[in-house]
């Protein structure tokens, strides 16, 4: 967690935002972008990547732009509200389908979850 730009308890929170969005999807987010490498961001770019299959069966083919999608769409800037709620943070989460998100982003990537759930797990 050092390199995270968003410090604590933002870092516990994203964990908790993060264990919802597993809970619904059955994946866990990734924190990806500016926060990532820095502490001047102008927002935290919350990912979740989907394997393609189902990204498929949720939201059907890629549209361009993406917004036109209003599933996708609907998807994305509730759990975009949710995350904003729960973290305090101006969260953007975007759910990307698996091969695009390889393709078009080489940056880094921080799994996010709540740690004290892994913990007790072990």
């Amino acid at each position: 967690m050092g390199t995270w730009g968003v410090g604590q308890p933002a870092a516990t929170k994203l964990g908790w935002f993060a264990r919802e969005v597993d809970a619904f999807f059955g994946h866990v987010p990734f924190l990806v972008g500016s926060a990532t490498r820095t502490t001047e961001w102008r927002d935290v770019d919350v990912r979740l990547i989907l394997p393609d299959d189902e990204f498929d069966a949720l939201f059907g083919e890629l549209t361009e732009p993406r917004c036109l999608n209003l599933k996708w769409n609907a998807a994305c800037l509730a759990f975009t509200a949710l995350g904003r709620d729960m973290t305090g943070l101006p969260i953007d989460f975007q759910i990307d389908r698996q091969t695009e998100a390889n393709e078009e982003y080489d940056g880094p990537r921080h799994a996010l979850h709540d740690h004290r759930l892994v913990a007790l797990k072990q």
